[in-house]
């Protein structure tokens, strides 16, 4: 028997298992673990477009920035301060009654508001910004170095040469090419 045609028996004998219901998806059609469109439950549904929002009557990031201020966020940082001059102990009984394995959770939760909460203020400092310098969104595509460059250069664009603050955000050639378009642009 030749390699091929033992690699094509290995094949067939993999095909076989699948329609033999020890993979999941039952009759080996969906072998790669996938849910088919018939099942119910689990699946991720389809998730709407962003809503679009009018900063047009808003000054200030703080006025739609509002998870630093908040309760719940404060109540986690000073949970995580407890925990990090403490030692770890052992635990009794299952993780998940762990306190501090649900803190752990509670502050990857955390994660996602504060990644969601960045890209509104991005989105804030983008319309406002753009009118004063419309190319940087597309020179600088990282949502929080384009903040931070905002920042940075406010409305004096003659700030890009030199700047030290601005090199510890953005690569010397993006600065060069923020610096020449700076001094190119119309807004």
């Amino acid at each position: 028997m030749s390699l091929a045609d033992e690699l094509l028996a290995d094949l067939e004998e993999a095909g076989d298992e699948g329609e033999d219901g020890l993979y999941p998806g039952g009759d080996g059609g969906e072998s790669d673990g996938e849910a088919g469109e018939g099942e119910g439950g689990g699946g991720l549904e389809d998730i709407p477009e962003e809503m679009e929002v009018d900063y047009s009557g808003t000054e200030s990031v703080t006025s739609i920035a509002k998870l630093r201020h908040s309760k719940p966020f404060a109540e986690i940082m000073d949970k995580i301060a407890q925990y990090v001059g403490n030692q770890r102990k052992n635990t009794e009984g299952p993780v998940e009654a762990d306190p501090e394995y649900r803190l752990i959770v509670a502050a990857n939760n955390l994660t996602v508001e504060i990644d969601n909460e960045l890209n509104i203020i991005h989105k804030f400092v983008r319309d406002k910004y753009s009118k004063r310098f419309p190319e940087l969104e597309s020179l600088v595509p990282n949502s929080l170095d384009y903040i931070r460059t905002v920042k940075e250069l406010g409305n004096n664009l003659d700030k890009c040469k030199n700047n030290e603050t601005l090199q510890q955000i953005l690569t010397n050639a993006t600065i060069m090419v923020v610096s020449v378009t700076a001094s190119t642009t119309q807004g």
